[in-house]
């Protein structure tokens, strides 16, 4: 899922306050011709330097030091809306540095991680509004580096009706991942009209994923209902959730003393003995989804942006019977966009081992992630915006929109459908296909050879699923098969 600092501006901007501070003390001693605006100016370029030199430290650091697994921390941060001359520099300089890239002069690449996340509220960010500037900042960004990506406060759906109502930040986890609000008082629902949903220092429990089209195909060939055969596998995966929570409810305090002791998270000042499960109850438990759009298929040969209607009507029956059983178990179960990366592969294979191949279902070395219209559908940004604009508030646990653009200089027709993807209240990605020679630094969208010099020696970075990922290094691929072909198919995504 990954780790979340959330509205990074707003958080940083004290420490900047208290070095501008020290840098003004710092002139005036000095300098002893008493000038403050010299005195200004002096410690606001020493901030922002600051700020630079901090931002590139954390790109460094995240994009440097592998996992025992072999990848890198996967840390996002959002920023956006604080107003103040300190945040704003700070949401300035985070998105600048990311454009500037790194390594040698000529061969400097956009990195990886920190993932970043522009929060937009309409009344800064629009358009002759205070902070439009920031926002143009941002699209300079995505279309030079695919991040940051655009997460709406104030148009439609949950994490904008949090916001306009409390005044929360419903910061997403890792590339999509999102909490279900928990009330400081209320638990599960506010307790009264001045409780107030708290997000930070909580985190999810796991998600585990439902292969819808198999459902299906069991269901037909054995003659029975698809929504009893949905159950079944809805109670299972309800189970699963209900003992993983027991058994981490066990563990003591201790085995993570900065979180459970130290107040790292949410209700975490336990004593190092103490058993861990009084402070679970404000931890998400999620319900993946894949593979809507086969599923659809299966059920009568056309896809979502044909006939989506029994796709829907499936998501709203597993919306049904998750708040149920989130009422019954006192769990907070949601619904999870799974982006699926080998998963894709290995789904199609445990589907073709017992229903064969199936066009439009199993034909493919891969299957569709979430609710996402088929990559290879040949549709325009706005279509697969409108299409998946249908299933968005019914994959409150997780989801993210994204479309793909052949060209990155236009950043007037990015930055319309970047509003047009605010104003439906959607977690916007821009997808490029960023690819650079290491041979002799040109770089141009999508190329398998060198137009310049000719070299295959190509790096390329794509759009995993909300995240970013080098699908090439030095013109080889350490994706698995399945998610290579799917990178291959894309057309709108």
């Amino acid at each position: 899922m990954g780790f979340t600092i959330p509205r990074v501006d707003t958080l940083l901007a004290p420490y900047a306050e208290k070095s501008y501070q020290k840098y003004v003390d710092e002139y005036l001693s000095i300098c002893d011709n008493g000038d403050k605006n010299k005195a200004d100016e002096y410690a606001t370029k020493k901030v922002y330097r600051d700020f630079e030199q901090g931002f590139q430290s954390w790109e460094m650091a995240f994009n440097s030091v592998g996992s025992s697994r072999g990848d890198y921390p996967f840390i996002a941060i959002s920023f956006g809306i604080g107003t103040s001359k300190w945040e704003t520099m700070a949401s300035e300089v985070a998105l600048k540095t990311r454009m500037g890239g790194q390594g040698k002069e000529g061969f400097k690449r956009p990195v990886l991680f920190p993932k970043l996340t522009f929060l937009y509220d309409e009344n800064l960010h629009g358009k002759g509004k205070k902070l439009e500037w920031l926002f143009d900042v941002a699209i300079d960004c995505s279309s030079k580096a695919m991040y940051p990506d655009f997460l709406s406060l104030t148009g439609d759906g949950y994490i904008p009706e949090i916001y306009k109502k409390y005044g929360k930040v419903v910061s997403l986890m890792g590339c999509r991942a999102s909490l279900s609000p928990w009330f400081v008082r209320g638990g599960m629902k506010p307790k009264d009209e001045n409780d107030y949903p708290v997000f930070e220092g909580r985190f999810n429990l796991g998600a585990i994923s439902l292969h819808l089209p198999m459902i299906l195909a069991k269901a037909r060939q054995e003659n029975k209902d698809f929504y009893e055969v949905l159950d079944y596998y809805l109670e299972l995966i309800r189970n699963l959730h209900k003992r993983t929570y027991e058994f981490l409810g066990e563990k003591k305090a201790s085995t993570n003393p900065m979180g459970f002791t130290q107040g790292g998270f949410l209700g975490g000042n336990l004593n190092p003995n103490d058993k861990i499960k009084p402070i679970l109850s404000a931890m998400t438990m999620s319900f993946g989804i894949t593979a809507l759009n086969e599923l659809q298929h299966l059920y009568n040969g056309k896809s979502l942006v044909e006939d989506s209607d029994f796709a829907y009507e499936v998501m709203q029956y597993i919306n049904d019977k998750a708040n149920k059983f989130k009422e019954q178990d006192h769990i907070l179960y949601a619904i999870y966009g799974t982006p699926a990366e080998s998963l894709c592969g290995l789904q199609v294979e445990q589907f073709r081992k017992k229903y064969g191949i199936i066009e439009g279902v199993s034909d493919r070395p891969y299957v569709s992630n979430s609710f996402h219209c088929g990559v290879w559908e040949h549709i325009t940004p706005v279509q697969k915006q409108d299409t998946e604009k249908r299933f968005w508030n019914l994959f409150n646990g997780g989801k993210i929109q994204y479309c793909r653009y052949p060209i990155s200089y236009n950043k007037e027709a990015i930055k319309t459908l970047v509003r047009r993807a605010m104003d439906y209240g959607f977690y916007e990605g821009i997808n490029l296909a960023l690819s650079y020679c290491e041979d002799c630094g040109y770089e141009q969208l999508e190329m398998d050879k060198c137009p310049k010099c000719g070299s295959e020696n190509i790096t390329q970075i794509d759009r995993m699923n909300g995240y970013l990922g080098f699908t090439r290094i030095h013109g080889k691929s350490r994706y698995n098969a399945a998610k290579v072909a799917e990178i291959k198919d894309r057309v709108s995504m």
